[in-house]
């Protein structure tokens, strides 16, 4: 399945309830990265837990075939407005640059797209007394920002650490918010990762298993939610077991889409 965020893969849906959603707009992040709002044509509840993710069926080819493209729902479930979800696409490739496309044309159009949720397993489900550590690649960041408004509507005192790691630093198009988290929450931090040093940034860089080892003496009883590729989520775990962190206090989608081999 499409979950690191976003890769996409044609499988048949699985669960879920299935909802009829108008694509309400389609909004430049970054260079390479898209907000796209869906909206309940029946104002029916979307329900789900935050770090779920969606099916969404798309006709790309106007051909009557549709494909089913899995995303995480980037927005924490809010009450006043349960209609409503988002999702954050990455243009990585022709055929992400082809989904885009034709979401903005849906946008200015009053067809509508089929979405299919819940699914998925890694949703927030810790006991929020303890303490988190949210680590996110690339898009990745939609579930770790959903995972965190609902942390922080539920119990905004857990201890939570967010990483964020990208490739180029215009990726980081959620800085701000994460910042102004970080000054309305004295057990908040994040620190986003630029993969390679760059004479323009000025924050950490390297491999996120490095900087949280710098951070972390002992992961001993974290819990931890993991949003990225398969080689980024088992490395990462595999690399910190030395630090204490155990895989059975560990959730990511990639648990159920790619077993270790």
């Amino acid at each position: 399945m499409g979950l690191y965020m976003n890769k996409v893969v044609h499988t048949k849906v699985r669960s879920g309830v299935v909802h009829a959603c108008r694509v309400s707009d389609v909004i430049p992040l970054s260079t390479d990265t898209f907000e796209v709002e869906l909206q309940s044509t029946a104002d029916a509840v979307l329900d789900y837990h935050a770090g779920q993710y969606l099916a969404l069926e798309l006709d790309l080819n106007r051909d009557g075939q549709t494909q089913s493209l899995f995303y995480t729902i980037a927005n924490g479930f809010n009450p006043e407005q349960p209609h409503r979800l988002q999702l954050f696409i990455q243009n990585s490739s022709a055929f992400a640059d082809k989904i885009i496309k034709h979401l903005s044309e849906l946008s200015t159009s009053n067809e509508y797209v089929r979405v299919t949720l819940p699914m998925g397993k890694a949703y927030l489900q810790t006991d929020l007394r303890s303490t988190h550590l949210l680590i996110a690649a690339g898009s990745g960041i939609s579930k770790i920002k959903c995972l965190t408004e609902e942390i922080l509507r539920q119990r905004p005192d857990t201890n939570v650490n967010i990483y964020w790691s990208n490739k180029a630093s215009d990726e980081f198009y959620l800085l701000g918010k994460f910042q102004r988290w970080v000054d309305q929450n004295k057990n908040l931090s994040f620190t986003p990762i630029l993969e390679s040093a760059d004479k323009g940034w000025s924050g950490r860089s390297g491999y996120i298993y490095e900087v949280i080892e710098e951070d972390f003496e002992r992961l001993d009883g974290i819990k931890t939610y993991l949003c990225g590729s398969p080689k980024m989520v088992y490395g990462t775990i595999d690399k910190l077991q030395t630090n204490g962190l155990k895989e059975e206090n560990c959730y990511s989608d990639v648990f159920e889409f790619a077993s270790r081999c």
